[in-house]
């Protein structure tokens, strides 16, 4: 019945009643969807028993999903084979008590004939339960003449009859009715015992009677008279009851007897036909459900580390493969194999591939299966790169698989075996073959990706800096012309002079300093730090940058330099754009009646580094409290509008690449402080 569900689900054309029809015929796979169907996790509003209802509500993939699993559980269960001829027999008469209990539900007139189906299909789970926990000592009990000497011996050896053992666990499932627990509970009481209790227990208990002739030996007892149903319907109803077990055997594969009907006698006849069936298909299921999945991780195409990660737990998931090595073929590197091992991040070794006489070597040349398999007799003997690769597998034998797709291949993969697991190997090659190929396909997909995404971004620059360049130049000539006509002021200043006005020459420094900021920035290459002095550059570009950004204030500006001046290591343009962001702020921070303190030290020891320190506070309201954590970000300010905030990272920015630092503090006056560290370049 499984080997017929693996078919279904992997038949794109099937349905939802197709599935629902094949799991109703088997008690292991009913009760795991009924549960399933009404457990919390599928939170359904009424709880349901109908096989076709569950599949749809919970998904024909998930169901698909559980019949695999179940399947590849029952063939792996080690199951001896007087466990697999019970589990026959308990099936049949299962199915057999499940058809008749319906009929005669349906004869009747009973409301709840599917109660009366599920109820024959569950009749006697207990006995499952008891061979499956203690099938040593059950075989002997479940053999008996009858029915009434097998529940006395199970009374006596595990304390509880089949019956109750099955009705107690029914129980303990709130969604399946209390009356088929009772009906599972009652099906062995005599007539007398029932007469007069509920219709579904009489319903059940006729049916297993009839089921377990039937089962056995294919007919119907001569002997036995229903008490539910008139003889003519009871005709009736054994024809339906053969007619759709038999339906049945043909929709499983079931070969039919010749005469009769299916008895547990026939069925156990190709047990191990049918279970080497059923391995066969699991294996190609399992291998068709990997292959077709999607993948979730795309492994890095540079890599190799990612790759054999992947293909190690999955080899050991689908085909217990435990011991494997990767020979790389880094695009990078083409003359060689570099040997991967798990766990480990970079290769053991590396293998020249022209000229190397080894086995694996040879599987990535000619992408053919070979194993490789060091001879005893000196003759004989494997290259030395083979042997080398057998070692750190630490096995007598390897499997080496290239991992190739069409035209392209990415490496080898080397598993190791011992001798006596070659045949296993041997089984499953061309399954494994066909993994990696679906795993080189997968990787040479992406990496084609990333290469055409890589080129995509080279060309994406390529116009990035074209556009920078043509920027630059538009800029470069406004600033020639606005250059040109600072000289001519200076020239025509009253003074005469030559040098003119200091106002002039600062203007012409910051005209220097924008171009500096504009080469630098097309070049993406920093100016290397000269030695300047703290307070001389304070107390010229101050004045100016106060006069610039408050001329709608009285801005004073209070001065506390150092006596001594400071020579540190930062270029020119950096200190005075440090300079300008933190005036801007302390002006734009404060109303009319401004004032800036500027303060300076010429030496400040920090943890055996010396630095110049200068600090610019303002008299306005401060930075609060949450911003502060944020102040040296992007986008955090005090202040409103485009651009707000950019300053005081590039503060942070341009003292990181000198080596220097900037801090925030509150001062007397409630307003802003930035202090500021600047290595020394001359220590005093």
């Amino acid at each position: 019945m499984l080997s017929e569900l693996l078919d279904v689900c992997h038949d794109p054309d099937s349905s939802a009643a197709d599935l629902a029809t094949l799991i109703s015929v088997d008690p292991a796979l009913t009760i795991k969807l009924i549960m399933a169907m009404n457990s919390p996790a599928f939170d359904i509003d009424e709880p349901t028993q109908d096989m076709e209802q569950a599949v749809k509500l919970i998904g024909p993939d998930l169901v698909k999903n559980m019949v695999i699993t179940s399947a590849i559980q029952q063939l792996f269960a080690g199951l001896i084979n007087s466990q697999k001829e019970y589990v026959c027999n308990a099936w049949l008469d299962s199915l057999y008590c499940a058809v008749f209990a319906r009929d005669v539900a349906i004869a009747i007139g009973y409301e709840r004939p599917a109660d009366a189906y599920l109820a024959g299909m569950l009749h006697d789970l207990g006995q499952i339960v008891f061979d499956a926990k203690y099938h040593d000592q059950y075989v002997k009990i479940i053999n008996l003449d009858t029915e009434s000497k097998t529940i006395a011996q199970e009374v006596s050896m595990f304390g509880e009859s089949h019956t109750e053992l099955g009705a107690s666990i029914i129980e303990q499932w709130p969604s399946v009715s209390p009356a088929i627990a009772d009906a599972v509970r009652f099906h062995h009481e005599e007539d007398e015992q029932l007469a007069g209790c509920d219709l579904l227990c009489q319903i059940v208990a006729e049916a297993s009677l009839a089921a377990r002739h039937w089962s056995h030996a294919g007919r119907a007892d001569p002997d036995w008279r229903s008490a539910l149903v008139t003889d003519k319907d009871l005709k009736n109803i054994y024809l339906h009851v053969q007619d759709k077990v038999m339906q049945t055997a043909v929709a499983l594969g079931i070969t039919l007897p010749r005469s009769s009907c299916l008895t547990q006698e026939h069925l156990s006849r190709d047990i191990e036909k049918e279970t080497i069936k059923l391995a066969r298909k699991i294996r190609d299921a399992t291998l068709i459900k990997v292959i077709n999945l999607e993948e979730t991780h795309v492994p890095s195409v540079n890599s190799p580390r990612a790759l054999i990660a992947k293909v190690a737990q999955e080899m050991q998931l689908f085909f217990s493969v435990a011991d494997l090595v990767l020979l790389y073929h880094d695009p990078a590197d083409s003359e060689h194999l570099a040997l991967h091992e798990i766990g480990r991040t970079e290769p053991a070794s590396k293998f020249r591939i022209e000229g190397n006489a080894g086995l694996a070597t040879r599987c990535f040349v000619e992408r053919q299966r070979i194993w490789l398999e060091p001879g005893e007799s000196e003759a004989a003997r494997t290259a030395v790169s083979d042997r080398q690769i057998l070692r750190r597998l630490k096995h007598d034998i390897g499997l080496a698989c290239p991992i190739a797709y069409e035209d392209d291949i990415i490496g080898v993969v080397v598993i190791g075996a011992h001798r006596t697991q070659k045949n296993t190997l041997d089984k499953l090659a061309n399954i494994i073959s066909s993994y990696l190929k679906n795993v080189a396909d997968t990787w040479l997909r992406t990496r084609h990706s990333l290469d055409q995404q890589s080129l995509a971004d080279s060309a994406r620059k390529e116009y990035e800096q074209r556009d920078i360049d043509k920027l630059i130049h538009e800029i470069s000539n406004p600033l020639s012309v606005i250059g040109n006509y600072i000289e001519i002021v200076r020239m025509n200043s009253e003074t005469g002079s030559g040098d003119g006005p200091r106002e002039i020459e600062l203007l012409k420094e910051e005209l220097q300093r924008i171009r500096n900021i504009v080469v630098e920035f097309k070049d993406a290459k920093a100016s290397d730090p000269s030695a300047v002095f703290l307070n001389v550059e304070l107390e010229t570009s101050i004045p100016l940058y106060v006069k610039s950004f408050g001329e709608d204030k009285d801005v004073q500006v209070l001065w506390e330099l150092d006596r001594d001046d400071a020579q540190i290591d930062i270029t020119r343009d950096a200190l005075r754009q440090i300079i300008l962001n933190l005036v801007k702020n302390a002006v734009e921070a404060q109303t009319d009646d401004a004032a800036i303190m500027v303060s300076s030290h010429s030496f400040v020891n920090i943890n055996g580094r010396t630095y110049a320190q200068f600090a610019v506070a303002d008299r306005g309201r401060g930075v609060h409290r949450e911003r502060r954590e944020h102040l040296f970000s992007p986008l955090i300010s005090v202040k409103e509008g485009p651009g707000r905030g950019l300053g005081l990272s590039v503060v942070a920015d341009l003292l990181k690449r000198f080596d220097g630092q900037i801090k925030y503090m509150k001062n007397e006056a409630g307003g802003a402080l930035f202090e500021v560290l600047i290595p020394l370049s001359v220590k005093p």
